[in-house]
């Protein structure tokens, strides 16, 4: 198996939308190391934002498999990182607003997400607000591409 690709050059797929490069590239870094969270994390958002984004990218992703993936990682790892703010952000984003392209993902389940996130660490809590400190992000792939953090 090859060396699955350095963060920097994961960032910069997802940064740069190219898929399904980036979401290929995560897939080997939790093939890697399936305890990655933060692999997992980024796979899930890319996963959705991939799905959601498809017409306005003009793509021809496999939108279908890409949300069965979103949900199958979901039930993989909802429990062991349940206290991980950040997979809790990641999925409940996605399914808060987006649920209906999620096999199976309900609109309460992704708030319930999000409140758990905002409850664990107060970056969540406070990233929309006026000032909010996004240097967090910096650097996360998509992350940093939505929240338009550079």
């Amino acid at each position: 198996m090859a060396k699955p690709l350095p963060w920097p050059a994961i960032h910069r797929l997802e940064v740069a939308e190219d898929y399904p490069a980036a979401i290929d590239a995560l897939e080997a870094r939790l093939s890697a190391d399936p305890h990655d969270a933060e692999a997992v994390t980024r796979l899930g958002f890319n996963l959705w934002f991939a799905v959601v984004e498809n017409d306005r990218m003009q793509k021809a992703l496999p939108v279908q498999g890409y949300a069965e993936r979103f949900m199958e990682l979901f039930s993989i790892y909802r429990d062991r990182l349940s206290d991980c703010t950040d997979f809790c952000w990641a999925f409940g984003l996605g399914m808060s607003m987006f649920w209906y392209y999620f096999p199976k993902a309900t609109e309460g389940e992704g708030n319930r997400l999000l409140h758990r996130a905002r409850t664990l660490d107060p970056f969540w809590a406070r990233l929309l607000k006026p000032g909010a400190d996004l240097t967090r992000l910096k650097d996360r792939g998509i992350f940093a591409k939505y929240y338009n953090v550079s």
